[in-house]
């Protein structure tokens, strides 16, 4: 997959791709395992696909994250709260810290 084709994806698919990607890779290793693959460079192009996948994905929280703390709702105060409540709605959940170096970015 191309970086334009995941940038064009949704958050649900770009899921669905990630888990079959893994099934893919998980098959392919077995297979190799039993006897040589044909073009072992698959299992190579199949763990960049899921590299590439999970960057978009965590990219879009980030950037979702900062609209927040950009608009005030997220503040170093209410941090803990927003990872009790939202965080799991994220579509990779972030933790205290990666949330509080995001906030002093913009309280400066």
């Amino acid at each position: 997959m191309k970086n334009e084709e995941i940038k064009q994806l949704s958050i649900e698919e770009i899921k669905g791709a990630i888990a079959s990607n893994e099934a893919k890779l998980q098959k392919l290793r077995f297979a190799h395992a039993v006897s040589p693959l044909e073009n072992p460079m698959q299992i190579k192009g199949t763990r960049k696909d899921i590299a590439r996948l999970t960057t978009e994905l965590h990219a879009r929280t980030i950037s979702s994250v900062t609209e927040r703390v950009k608009s005030g709702s997220i503040t170093r105060f209410n941090a803990r709260e927003f990872l009790s409540k939202e965080n799991n709605n994220q579509p990779t959940p972030l933790n205290l810290s990666k949330i509080k170096r995001l906030i002093s970015q913009f309280e400066k």
